[in-house]
């Protein structure tokens, strides 16, 4: 079998894993109103059969990145694979279902009065399926980038906005973990799509947010010549010399980490490339990381 026909069977093998998560969700339908114990064991299948569709479309250990991410990129990326493509346009929503099911059972779950064993096991059922889902939603993000199928919307951006409405979104995050969050005001602007640049931005605080423990993120920008950079700055120690190559790799030993899996930083390396722009890694030991973001300053821009 071929590279691209095997990555065609592991996606159609998902699928039909995930055909299997919907039979269970209509099991789960039918058994929540008892809230026995076998609504908990459908949920479990429900989750269980989402799980393995995911894992189904990895692609071969020997075939470079770990994680559902390389072989969906690479089912999008072959422009000659029709129904390659044809699969990909569709795979989305049906993934999306089951996702939203599991949330929306987990919801319902909660809200009755269960037993503090069963209010655990939901608990944990929730936090399970919040983290496939922002998975997934980071895995079709980055497919759509690395295949050029996402339009862009350039204009001038004022970057004053975004690193403000950047760090209004995670201050929440910061404060429970008792950490310093804040940006630098700025009247720089730079010629990007919106939406694109704000969630690469977004995923480095995220980023930075996640492993700092002690101290504070800072998010702030600077012209370089013809060039605007976008930095954010974390007071984590700094990231081991021996995951520095593979920052941007999802699943990668540096991935396997963060909650994420390093999805999100892969996800703001294709988002600031699709900008055509760079994004790039500074350590200093003991200190922290400075994850910077290059780009072409708008002319005329102050």
């Amino acid at each position: 079998m071929t590279e691209r026909s095997g990555g065609l069977a592991r996606l159609r093998a998902g699928s039909i894993s995930l055909l299997a998560a919907g039979l269970s969700a209509v099991g789960l339908l039918v058994s929540v109103p008892a809230l026995t114990t076998l609504s908990l064991i459908w949920f479990a299948i429900l989750l269980a059969c989402l799980a393995y569709g995911l894992f189904r479309l990895r692609p071969v250990a020997n075939k470079g990145e770990q994680g559902p991410v390389a072989t969906v990129i690479a089912a999008v990326a072959l422009p000659a694979q029709d129904d390659a493509t044809a699969f990909l346009s569709t795979v989305g929503h049906d993934l999306r279902q089951p996702l939203q099911a599991i949330s929306l059972y987990a919801a319902t779950l909660a809200t009755h009065d269960l037993p503090e064993t069963s209010k655990q096991l939901v608990g944990g059922l929730e936090a399970a399926a919040e983290t496939l889902s922002l998975q997934f939603e980071e895995v079709m993000a980055i497919a759509k980038l690395e295949s050029g199928r996402l339009p862009l919307d350039p204009k001038s951006v004022a970057l004053g906005a975004i690193l403000s409405s950047t760090v209004a979104m995670r201050l929440e995050e910061a404060h429970d973990k008792a950490l310093h969050l804040r940006h630098v005001a700025t009247s720089l602007r730079v010629w990007a799509d919106e939406v694109v640049l704000a969630r690469a931005v977004d995923r480095l605080v995220m980023h930075a947010v996640q492993i700092t423990e002690r101290g504070g993120v800072l998010v702030g920008c600077r012209r370089r010549g013809d060039a605007v950079l976008v930095e954010v700055r974390d007071t984590s120690g700094g990231i081991a010399a021996e995951f520095q190559d593979n920052v941007f790799k999802p699943f990668s030993a540096y991935g396997h980490r963060l909650p994420d899996r390093a999805l999100g930083l892969a996800l703001a390396e294709r988002s600031v490339q699709r900008l055509g722009g760079s994004l790039s890694l500074r350590v200093v030991a003991g200190r922290g990381n400075v994850f910077t973001i290059r780009l072409p300053r708008l002319t005329g821009a102050a």
